[in-house]
């Protein structure tokens, strides 16, 4: 069983189990046959693995220089959101100040054009800023 990460739009997207190893998945969506996986899907799709995870997007990568950068206590703030913590308890795991980590936060969601700490999180995995432990 693999588990789809589907971006139908930037802001919205769904998680999908398939009965198909992720190399299958990947091969298929980026090859121009994505109706073999996902039959009511509007294309031209791109899908990338990450770990057990396979993400699909509505278009093409963006180019390597496009990606935010993140520093490496932003990313360690992410990956720990990813894992569901808390501000405070990200705070308390990494010796901060919980505002600090509101500020980390709250430049990832700027960068990553994000509402919410769900869409952050779903949008570096798009981007493949990190990769989840499923």
């Amino acid at each position: 069983m693999t588990k789809v990460l589907f971006f139908k739009a930037p802001d919205a997207f769904g998680v999908i189990d398939m009965n198909l190893p992720a190399e299958r998945i990947v091969r298929a969506v980026n090859q121009g046959r994505w109706e073999d996986v996902l039959p009511d899907a509007p294309g031209p799709l791109f899908a990338r693995q990450q770990g057990d995870v396979v993400v699909i997007t509505p278009s093409a990568p963006p180019p390597e220089e496009a990606l935010p950068r993140l520093s490496r206590r932003e990313h360690e703030v992410l990956v720990l959101l990813g894992e569901g913590l808390t501000t405070a308890q990200i705070a308390l795991k990494l010796g901060l100040r919980p505002r600090t980590i509101r500020g980390y936060v709250a430049n990832m969601k700027a960068r990553l054009d994000a509402h919410n700490i769900q869409q952050l999180v779903a949008r570096a995995v798009a981007l493949g800023l990190f990769r989840p432990e499923v």
